[in-house]
């Protein structure tokens, strides 16, 4: 952490156990004995109400309990103060000095001062990308319920939410004072979206200022007002201006060198920040896709590198074109940013611009994609562009993609090890954190959700021992055996993205996807991963089964839940696997071995849906419009056919 400083530790109590000196006793016999202060909910910072009233229902939790809120102290009761209020300034305990987002946890005698950085008037329940604010009190007081009380924000909902109960509580002396190392922390496509709610503050997750960085050109010059009254300001593509749309509302692509276009551009940005004075950011993020302008002024910005695949970098076009906006906004508007992704053919870094200081400049990747088999490498490895990213601009930021939805069918697909390598390395390669997707069930990545939030706040945050405390905290006596699958699955994964295929590409359906997908968003990857291990992962599910005897209630729901992905996961692949065979027409027999598999993964499905409505309607939407409806009948999506002729055309 760049902002720790601990004078005297918070000591882990287990229930019962006392501190022998400068202790602060906040349970007994069951019952908190302390008060707890903030302002007046209407004189407060909404934030340091929402700490309280966290504190106040957890603590509950933990004991049975309220602490009770009270207007003053009372002389002689420990008392915990949440946000600024009188009796912390009058200790000298205030948010002077915190770095963004940051938090005091302060002991005083026995009182406890809990006061963070603190937006005014800005509710810190949601991580919202257009709304930016510092809830620095909600996060110390969930620094201080982790610390103090044990407790571990797994999940969003109460069987996720480890609570251990308190009989007897003490804590020794503390001063300890921290922040994020990363200013840019969100999620998205989350279980049931809940990273963007109160649970993604739980995870650290947030940012001080509002974030803009969506594709908005079809927005600032929309093919449909100025397509036919200016054709020359959109892209010239095989000798003409394509003004129009080319995908869902996406297009089109601007005339980047073409000076009215620029012009056009500076004055939205200067128009939006005059009509939004407290946005702190514009988008002019490049429309998705491709389609860019071939005109001769256009080409002669690109510094004439062509990609291995033959298609020519253009980031110093999109840099150059991006520079003359900032220039003309940057004197209206001088603490605005501007937020532009550097992606597809202009994700490399620029040779013959520097980026303009009020760029907000976003990489999006697909780590999900490779499971890091890419990511070091030569000059066109993700590493050696965010090296090099560094070098221009200094700092940037992610749009990352973990877990993509239908390309592992939904199935189990962890990515841990990846998650902990690659963000640590981010951090001396320039990365202020990001924009990232995880799954939509907990179970799909296992710990990978928790310890890349960790790491994003902490960039030396003890992530090994932090996934041990996962996987015991939920599962208990099952843990080593549940983490033991995840690290098999991972392996695998990660040996088929190296190697290929190896003896399954003898398999139909995993032929047929190779040589559709020959690189990446490959879903026969997770075949070829799972169909050899398949036995393996039913034993060591079967072992950790075994141990229910042992677990609490919630522990063998936990499991349960896992369990449920685990029949998931191995029925899918199953399932797909002997549908191959029988279009190919080398079932030889597996038909009732089909019909069993996919009724078993059915019946998972239904039982996901009972804690999981949403991600059984996706797997749903799936079934019936992507890969895996081939296994109900449906026409293939790609050409399945026997291994011999897979190469052929």
């Amino acid at each position: 952490m760049k902002s720790l400083a601990v004078a005297i530790v918070l000591l882990l109590l287990p229930i019962g156990v006392m501190a022998q000196e400068s202790t602060i006793a906040l349970v007994e016999a069951g019952k908190p004995i302390h008060n707890m202060i903030c302002l007046p909910n209407d004189q407060a910072d909404p934030a340091a109400v929402l700490a309280l009233k966290e504190y106040r229902q957890l603590v509950a939790r933990s004991t049975g309990h309220e602490p009770i809120r009270v207007e003053a102290p009372t002389p002689g009761t420990p008392t915990i103060f949440f946000g600024r209020n009188p009796w912390s300034t009058a200790q000298g305990i205030t948010a002077d000095g915190l770095p963004s987002e940051g938090f005091r946890i302060v002991t005083v005698g026995q009182d406890i001062h809990i006061v963070g950085r603190d937006t005014p008037k800005v509710g810190a329940h949601q991580v919202v990308g257009r709304v930016g604010m510092e809830p620095g009190t909600l996060f110390g007081t969930y620094e201080f319920l982790e610390r103090a009380y044990g407790m571990f924000f797994a999940w969003h909902d109460d069987l996720g939410t480890i609570v251990p109960p308190q009989a007897s509580l003490s804590i020794a002396a503390i001063d300890f004072t921290d922040a994020p190392d990363n200013s840019y922390r969100q999620f998205t496509k989350s279980p049931d979206g809940q990273a963007n709610e109160l649970f993604g503050r739980r995870l650290r997750l947030g940012h001080a200022t509002d974030i803009r960085h969506a594709h908005n050109w079809h927005r600032i010059m929309s093919p449909d007002e100025f397509g036919q009254t200016h054709p020359e300001w959109f892209a010239e593509i095989d000798g003409k201006r394509y003004p129009k749309h080319y995908s869902d509302k996406r297009g089109g692509q601007v005339c980047t060198s073409n000076p009215q276009v620029i012009e056009h551009f500076s004055k939205a940005a200067i128009a939006y920040f005059d009509e939004n004075p407290n946005s702190d950011m514009f988008s002019i993020a490049a429309n998705d896709g491709r389609k860019f302008c071939t005109c001769r002024n256009c080409l002669a910005l690109d510094d004439g590198r062509v990609r291995p695949d033959g298609r020519p970098v253009i980031t110093d076009r999109i840099i150059t074109f991006s520079n003359q906006i900032a220039q003309r906004v940057q004197p209206v508007h001088p603490d605005k940013k501007l937020g532009v992704i550097i992606y597809l053919d202009y994700k490399y870094p620029p040779v013959n611009v520097k980026p303009h200081p009020m760029l907000f400049l976003v990489q999006p990747t697909n780590s999900g994609f490779a499971q890091g088999a890419d990511y070091e490498g030569d000059q066109w490895s993700e590493a050696a562009t965010e090296r090099g990213w560094k070098n221009a601009a200094e700092k940037f930021y992610k749009y990352d993609i973990w877990h993509y939805d239908q390309t592992p069918m939904y199935m189990i697909a962890p990515v841990t090890k990846h998650i902990v390598a690659k963000t640590r390395a981010q951090q001396n390669h320039g990365v202020d954190g990001g924009y990232h997707y995880i799954a939509h069930s907990y179970e799909l990545m296992g710990a990978g959700h928790y310890l890349l939030a960790r790491l994003l706040w902490d960039d030396d945050f003890d992530a090994e021992s932090a996934e041990q405390r996962y996987y015991t905290s939920l599962y208990g006596a099952a843990a080593p055996d549940v983490k033991l699958y995840y690290d098999g699955l991972e392996y695998a994964l990660r040996r088929v993205f190296r190697e290929g295929p190896g003896n399954t590409a003898t398999e139909p359906m995993i032929a047929s996807f190779f040589h559709r997908y020959p690189g990446a968003n490959n879903p026969g990857m997770y075949l070829a991963a799972y169909w050899p291990i398949l036995g393996k992962m039913k034993e060591t599910v079967d072992r950790a089964y075994s141990k229910r005897k042992d677990l609490t209630p919630d522990e063998l729901e936990r499991l349960v839940r896992f369990i449920d992905h685990h029949n998931y996961t191995m029925h899918t692949v199953a399932s797909m696997i002997f549908a191959g065979r029988q279009l190919a027409g080398t079932d030889a027999g597996y038909h009732k071995a089909f019909e069993g598999s996919k009724a078993k993964r059915d019946a998972a499905v239904k039982k996901i849906a009972v804690y999981r409505p949403d991600f059984a309607k996706l797997i749903a939407e799936m079934d019936q419009n992507g890969h895996t409806g081939v296994i109900y009948g449906k026409r293939p999506t790609i050409q399945i056919r026997a291994p011999s002729d897979f190469n052929e055309e």
